[in-house]
């Protein structure tokens, strides 16, 4: 659990998008299957994560914020995910996090594919976080 828990805190370099975009764009998809696997695991083996529960949200916000905007399939993946981790223990982290998931280019993206496939999954999210948190 805990390389999962680094594997999804790793940041590629700041100019990584612009000099090496499809290893980026590979990157940031290995890193949304990690949490992927994480929130299955997140079912079963919650007290083995405990400790990282303040961690996970602010990766996830992080992932959010370096998803490529024309990755609408891992955009969409990551949505998933946060959704079920939403469905724990753990959405109280995210709590703090509720001004950043309020600025659209974070949570739905900058892509056009994104904002027409993707808002109604995004925003339904951000209303299951905030009717649990409230």
């Amino acid at each position: 659990m805990p390389l999962i828990v680094r594997t999804l805190g790793l940041q590629a370099p700041a100019d990584a998008h612009i000099k090496h975009p499809a290893q980026y764009h590979d990157f940031i998809a290995a890193q949304v299957k990690t949490l992927s696997f994480l929130a299955y695991m997140l079912r079963g083996f919650a007290e083995y994560l405990r400790p990282y529960q303040e961690k996970i949200p602010g990766y996830v916000i992080q992932l959010l914020k370096n998803c490529p905007p024309q990755g609408a399939a891992i955009r969409k993946e990551l949505l998933i995910a946060t959704r079920h981790i939403l469905a724990t223990d753990f959405r109280i982290g995210f709590a703090e996090h509720i001004e950043s998931l309020l600025k659209e280019e974070v949570l739905v993206g900058t892509g056009k594919t994104c904002k027409e496939t993707l808002r109604p999954l995004a925003y339904s999210t951000l209303a299951d976080l905030v009717h649990h948190v409230r």
